[in-house]
């Protein structure tokens, strides 16, 4: 189950109405096809380091459309940035980052945004960060 890899296997077995043998089975099948592709923990908010969290939607000039691979590598070896995605739609990737200040931020920009390939970027900064449950 996503939610957490932490359930014993009785509490697995009863969610899912197998034996807790067959339910381990299942598990270590799963991991061995690399269908679970890895078990992680999920720190709170609040222990994070602090900072700004900002989404930052990418467009890159179509013509130069074959650059994103190497431009997202780069983008996800920046220490301010947690997650790239690529995605459809008008933008062609989404980042998401947690920088130290906006100024942090406003360095980043200056760095990989507004430069070529990239044709185009829109940030959005978390305001507040709502309690998942």
């Amino acid at each position: 189950m996503e939610k957490d890899a932490r359930q014993t296997g009785n509490q697995l077995s009863e969610a899912v109405g197998l034996s807790p043998a067959a339910c381990l089975r299942r598990l270590q099948r799963l991991r061995k096809v690399g269908a679970i592709e890895r078990e992680i923990a999920v720190v709170n908010p609040i222990y994070k380091r602090k900072g700004t969290q900002v989404f930052v939607l990418v467009r890159f000039d179509p013509l130069k459309l074959k650059q994103i691979g190497v431009l997202m590598k780069q983008f996800g070896r920046h220490p301010d940035v947690e997650r790239v995605w690529s995605v459809t739609g008008e933008d062609d990737v989404m980042l998401l980052m947690r920088c130290e200040s906006m100024e942090s931020f406003s360095d980043f920009a200056d760095t990989y945004l507004f430069q070529p390939p990239v044709d185009g970027f829109q940030s959005h900064v978390v305001l507040k960060e709502l309690p998942q449950g």
